[in-house]
């Protein structure tokens, strides 16, 4: 059985990232329609708030985990379940680079962009942590909340693979390649995990409540606080949620075809990396298309959907791989 305080923590984790990546949305949002911000306002504090709460209740399940567990890690006396070591990694770095953000707001004031190198860090921070919810959730997979939440956090951590990178290095677009790698990835570690194409739906079915939490979210946010700290409103500020529309839109009609390949595939008995390789390519090709149709075709569009759709097919594969560690790594954990 799954020790009492890694199923509290689980969900505390989940809880924090929820906080995390909503108050992230609200920022770009606040950016988007009112203009430069500082380090102190109310969407930083709650995306801070969050990572705070995931790096605390890792914390604390490591510092009470003093049983030997096959998913677990000796440090420092400790044997810190992997789960949340990886969580308290992310979110320390996480708080770390907030503190260089803090720096950068000192030395240059304003954000005027996004694309600074103190976001880069806690975009990548983020996205560790949401790995970390999604591996607390696996060793929960025997239950049906358990499972739900394994849900959530595979669509928490397609939602914020959509803002991980961005820019482009000599035609190929960054933002592209990592967010339909993620997206197959996600895909596959929940198939591996639950090995239920049901689940594999339902990861689509949770992700539209993500996606219109991200939609309706932000503007009503950003309108109050304005308001409420007499910040005016730009006159040509649109009120669109400008993260939510970052969010690959397709993602539940992939996964509800993905469930499908993996009905089909587990009925014909045919192999489970051969399938989840099939996945991937095809979540990575949908991705560059979708990408090309809405923004246009500048340019690389060969270069970049045979590369999204070759790396899906990598991140598809490794997906499988990732959730079988996990599997086996909870399997010990419930035996030892």
């Amino acid at each position: 059985m799954v020790p009492r305080r890694q199923v509290i923590g689980a969900w505390l984790l989940l809880a924090g990232f929820c906080s995390l990546w909503l108050g992230v949305a609200w920022d770009g949002q606040w950016h988007v329609d009112v203009g430069p911000d500082t380090f102190f306002t109310a969407p930083h504090l709650m995306f801070y708030f969050g990572t705070a709460l995931i790096g605390l209740t890792s914390l604390v399940v490591v510092l009470t985990s003093r049983e030997p567990a096959g998913s677990s890690v000796r440090v420092l006396g400790f044997h810190a379940p992997m789960a949340f070591l990886v969580g308290g990694l992310g979110a320390a770095g996480h708080l770390t680079y907030g503190m260089v953000d803090l720096w950068w707001h000192t030395i240059y004031g304003f954000d005027l962009l996004e694309s600074t190198p103190s976001h880069l860090s806690l975009q990548i921070a983020m996205q560790v942590q949401a790995i970390a919810v999604i591996m607390a959730f696996a060793a929960l997979r025997e239950t049906r909340s358990g499972l739900w939440g394994l849900a959530a956090a595979g669509a928490f951590s397609v939602a914020s693979s959509s803002i991980l990178l961005d820019g482009s290095v000599m035609g190929v677009r960054l933002n592209l390649l990592g967010a339909g790698a993620l997206a197959a990835w996600t895909l596959c570690v929940i198939a591996g995990i639950t090995r239920s194409a049901w689940w594999v739906g339902a990861l689509g079915l949770v992700y539209i409540a993500v996606h219109a939490a991200t939609y309706f979210f932000p503007p009503v946010a950003t309108s109050l606080y304005a308001e409420g700290i007499g910040q005016p409103i730009r006159d040509n500020a649109l009120g669109i949620p400008m993260v939510a529309l970052a969010m690959p839109l397709l993602f539940p009609v992939l996964a509800f075809l993905a469930a499908g390949v993996v009905r089909i595939a587990r009925r014909r008995d045919v192999s489970p990396v051969v399938t989840m390789a099939v996945v991937g390519a095809a979540v990575g090709f949908v991705a560059a298309l979708s990408v090309f149709i809405i923004e246009g075709s500048e340019g690389g569009f060969l270069v970049n959907t045979v590369l999204a759709t070759v790396l899906g097919a990598v991140a598809g594969r490794f997906g499988w791989q990732s959730a079988a560690l996990m599997r086996h790594s909870a399997r010990q954990a419930v035996t030892a």
